[in-house]
């Protein structure tokens, strides 16, 4: 998992800019069946077989920042791209998709109370961007014992975890459609269409869930290491009860204790692929993590590795 994540994660590939980690999901996934893309940009590892059609969603956008406008002294206005707290954000580092590093900085000596995204700009110590040009955190994958630390877990983990299963995946009749999706952090843009065009009896979102076991982080019944997250509910999808169901007995077969979960808030590829069409039976498996859409999300690999081993039994079934 490890080894996949510290090729995930580098590519500045956010929400409308996803060429560069498409590229390397494409390489990663080329041993594990055909692998095509539709117009928006979503990829689909395909293995054929002559079952039920299965749908895997795993989102390959994260979120960032894009120019907006640039000073007469070269410094950056932008506009956030997916959900980001400003004071997650200010004196960390970004890539542009030129390749381009600067920080984020706040005018003045503004209070964290007064923060405004009108008064935030990137430094690019002289390197010129373009207006509409997309930057991402930057920063390393840091790996200790179990536990990884990086921005972009939210979803370059989901990804990891459906390359994984497909490596674990035995021989199947099921016919396999392993999508790796764009703009979800914007709306879950790209599910949809995709699922129109894949025609799937039946799919499952693999996307990261939020846990709160650190000082002062609200209730949940969830945590790091607890195990994989079936979620039964969110703001778009009400899972299906077959789908979540399925997940349990399986990961009572493999002996993997799985959290469950139940909120109002968020959503996932999900609420877009369950209303395609006619309707298509869908599920929800997540990964814990914490801090999500900071700089330094906080994983642990044992609990990705679970999903995987999951993920592939029930799509073997």
């Amino acid at each position: 998992m490890d080894k996949l994540l510290q090729q995930l994660i580098p590519p500045v590939s956010v929400s409308g800019c996803e060429g560069e980690i498409a590229k390397v999901i494409r390489q990663l996934g080329a041993p594990y069946g055909e692998v095509v893309s539709d117009h928006l940009g979503n990829l689909v590892i395909h293995k054929p077989g002559n079952g039920k059609r299965i749908m895997l969603a795993a989102h390959m956008d994260t979120v960032g920042v894009v120019a907006t406008y640039i000073e007469d002294n070269g410094f950056v206005r932008f506009g956030r791209l997916g959900g980001m707290k400003l004071l997650h954000m200010v004196g960390q580092r970004v890539k542009f998709e030129s390749g381009v590093l600067g920080v984020i900085c706040a005018e003045g000596d503004l209070e964290p109370k007064d923060l405004d995204e009108s008064r935030l700009y990137i430094d690019t110590a002289g390197q010129k961007v373009e207006i509409g040009e997309t930057a991402a955190f930057c920063q390393a994958p840091y790996f200790v014992g179990n536990t990884v630390i990086s921005n972009s877990l939210d979803n370059r983990l989901g990804c990891a975890v459906c390359l994984r299963a497909l490596e674990l995946l035995g021989e199947t009749d099921n016919d396999i459609f392993c999508t790796f999706t764009v703009q979800e952090e914007v709306g879950c843009r790209g599910a949809g269409p995709v699922a129109f065009t894949v025609t799937p009896d039946l799919a499952i979102a693999v996307d990261i869930t939020g846990v709160f076991d650190y000082p002062g982080g609200k209730k949940t019944p969830l945590t790091l290491s607890g195990g994989p997250v079936v979620k039964y509910m969110d703001h778009r999808t009400i899972s299906s009860r077959k789908i979540s169901q399925l997940l349990e007995d399986t990961a009572k077969e493999l002996d993997i204790p799985v959290q469950r979960y139940v909120t109002k808030q968020g959503g996932t590829d999900a609420g877009m692929i369950f209303n395609t069409r006619g309707g298509v039976p869908t599920g929800n498996l997540a990964i814990p993590i914490r801090y999500t859409h900071t700089p330094n999300e906080v994983a642990d690999l044992s609990v990705a590795e679970q999903c995987a081993k999951l993920l592939a039994a029930v799509i073997a079934k």
